[in-house]
């Protein structure tokens, strides 16, 4: 199942206790990938003549297209898939590495539910990705790969959990901050933000003057007088 919630509704979400403690969200595989409205320029790309996209949907196909085995009272009969001995090792190292860290002084402690399902979701991942290859044996790279992707899910469910909630005048303020660094402002006043800036900076002069503040007060905008200036920061 694939579930997209718009954004106001998946902080409320990830931010309840008691759905936490449902233990819902340690059976969800978590993804809040950057925003790119704005920079989705067209590109004549034509992905039917891309082979690799034609392998995956013959493959897909084939698959969707195979009969269902079954047993005699009509249940399903699903294919076993085992693990080749390196990947039973691997996937046991994977395992213990969590279980390890899940414990009280360790990194996954805050994510303890999602983090107890990791080690049978690497080998649910595994078991897709060895399906889709049509390999009946479930190889080292196949637990890698998967340990890859939890990797990920696991460091997603931290970022969204552990965060605190969302701040909407910081979270402008950290906007401005990237609008002015992708403008590349030379150093300015407060009026000619209001003047010339992103619209979302310019609802009033006390507005823009907090949006700043907050800049200031965590060291990403240098001031002198009436003069702010961004700091010397990595591109981004």
């Amino acid at each position: 199942m694939h579930l997209i919630l718009q954004p106001r509704l998946s902080d409320c979400l990830l931010q309840d206790v008691e759905i936490q403690d449902q233990g819902i969200l340690g059976r969800c595989l978590i993804s809040w990938p950057e925003r790119l409205i704005g920079q989705r320029l067209y590109k004549a790309i034509n992905l039917t003549r891309d082979p690799k996209v034609h392998l995956y949907q013959q493959r897909i196909a084939a698959l969707m297209q195979k009969p269902w085995s079954r047993h005699k009272d009509c249940g399903l009969n699903p294919a076993t898939i085992e693990l080749s001995p390196r990947a039973r090792e691997a996937w046991i190292a994977i395992h213990d590495t969590i279980e390890c860290e899940s414990g009280e002084f360790g990194e996954l402690v805050n994510v303890q539910a999602a983090a107890g399902k990791a080690a049978a979701n690497v080998l649910r991942i595994a078991g897709v990705m060895a399906v889709v290859e049509e390999s009946a044996v479930l190889e080292d790279l196949h637990i890698q790969r998967a340990s890859t992707l939890m990797d990920y899910y696991l460091a997603e469910n931290q970022r969204l959990t552990e965060q605190e909630p969302l701040n909407k005048l910081r979270a402008e303020a950290d906007c401005l901050l990237r609008w002015l660094i992708k403008k590349n402002w030379p150093p300015f006043r407060l009026r000619d933000l209001t003047r010339n800036g992103p619209r979302f900076a310019r609802k009033s002069t006390r507005h823009t003057f907090e949006l700043l503040l907050q800049l200031v007060t965590h060291n990403w905008l240098n001031n002198a007088g009436d003069i702010f200036e961004v700091r010397d920061v990595p591109p981004q």
